[in-house]
């Protein structure tokens, strides 16, 4: 199972767990990134790493300001893939 297959599993198992707070939930949902994306940086290059880092950091920028939309980049994905 990859690193990102195995992320999504755990999410799900998490937001299906009503036993635990929101604050406890985000707590380890933040845990759970953390672990995928340090076994990400593991599999890349020094090169590859910084374009990672490029994308989390705008990813990061994305989920605070939801309101405003997506980065240019996954906008312009997003309508390739309907064409």
């Amino acid at each position: 199972m990859s690193a990102l297959q195995s992320e999504h599993s755990q999410m799900e198992s998490l937001h299906q767990d009503t036993s635990l707070s929101q604050q406890d939930r985000h707590a380890k949902m933040v845990d759970i990134r953390k672990a995928t994306d340090s076994q990400i940086r593991e599999l890349l290059d020094s090169n590859q790493q910084k374009k990672w880092d490029e994308m989390q950091a705008k990813r990061e920028q994305w989920m605070q300001n939801r309101r405003g939309g997506p980065p240019d980049a996954v906008r312009a994905s997003s309508h390739r893939s309907h064409s």
